[in-house]
């Protein structure tokens, strides 16, 4: 398969050649992440150079994203809408694209079809119009916190509208504090209505670094294991593995035996409430996952994981 909608490769200048174009990969998982690491470090030659960027980096030039995982296209927009707002997208997928961007590999994805893509994108050569990635340090604008650049997302359920208003005003209006501390969280739900409120509430958090999301058990499992998650958040009913079966099989690994998993589920019988502690959750939410319950649980579990982590 060839990739589509490819500018012929260009000559770069001295200056252009001297400076690393950041690279964010969205969706691709961190064993892929990995490769993409040791491919950037290679010597080319003379030719342009490029690095994996890290969560705290703004100065992004390139976006490459799975466009087979809606999760990452998600967050392409979101980055796209704030920090990276000049960022090139290069999109990856299986199948063809409605309204492809400009840059596009489609089926096979090997090194050499890669670096012939990022070499096609042409950076404009005045410095006012380069991508920030490759702008001297001294011009660069100052960094960004990622809750400035939150977007409302179309959602039916009128509850969670509601709760993801509520929380996107808690985003933005909540002042930028640094912290030492950075942890991991992982959402795993099959309602991309419930994530996104999630991930609304854990932004305004200082304390939390990333977060990752899971459709299924089977899903999430696959991640905690490529993965060091330090807050799990757990639904109960999901096609295939259930929210119990899955906290169970999380248990028997070690890394998560006295990890935080919160069961979130709309069930609130007793019974229910059995069978979690029984699968070794550590609590429950209810949905809709209400403002003050996810504060007061979010205090807790954070306090919690300082002292263990001191």
């Amino acid at each position: 398969m060839q990739a589509n909608n490819l500018y012929q490769p260009h000559q770069d200048t001295d200056e252009q050649l001297e400076a690393e174009a950041l690279v964010a990969i969205l969706g691709f998982g961190a064993g892929i992440e990995e490769k993409f690491k040791l491919l950037f470090q290679q010597d080319r030659l003379g030719k342009r150079r490029y690095k994996l960027a890290t969560a705290n980096d703004q100065a992004i030039g390139i976006l490459l994203v799975n466009f087979d995982n809606p999760l990452a296209v998600r967050k392409k927009d979101i980055l796209l809408n704030g920090v990276c707002a000049n960022a090139e997208v290069v999109a990856v997928s299986q199948l063809p694209l409605q309204d492809a961007p400009k840059y596009h590999i489609r089926g096979m994805l090997t090194a050499s079809r890669l670096m012939a893509v990022f070499d096609s994108i042409a950076f404009a050569t005045p410095a006012k119009s380069l991508p920030t990635a490759l702008l001297p340090t001294n011009l660069q604008p100052p960094k960004l916190e990622l809750v400035q650049a939150l977007v409302k997302p179309a959602v039916k359920d009128e509850t969670v509208k509601a709760e993801i208003e509520q929380a996107t005003v808690s985003a933005a209006v909540k002042p930028q504090v640094s912290s030492v501390k950075k942890y991991r969280a992982l959402v795993v739900d099959d309602s991309i209505a419930i994530q996104k409120s999630l991930e609304l509430k854990l932004v305004t958090l200082e304390q939390i670094g990333e977060i990752d999301f899971a459709e299924s058990g089977e899903a999430a499992l696959a991640m905690a294991a490529e993965n060091q998650y330090h807050l799990i958040f757990l639904d109960v009913m999901m096609p295939g593995m259930d929210g119990y079966q899955a906290c169970t099989e999380l248990r028997k690994n070690p890394l998560y035996k006295k990890t935080p998993i919160i069961m979130v589920s709309g069930k609130t019988s007793p019974l229910d409430e059995v069978k979690g502690i029984m699968a070794g959750c550590t609590t429950y939410l209810t949905k809709p996952v209400e403002e003050t319950a996810f504060q007061k649980l979010s205090l807790r579990v954070l306090a919690w994981l300082s002292d263990k982590h001191v």
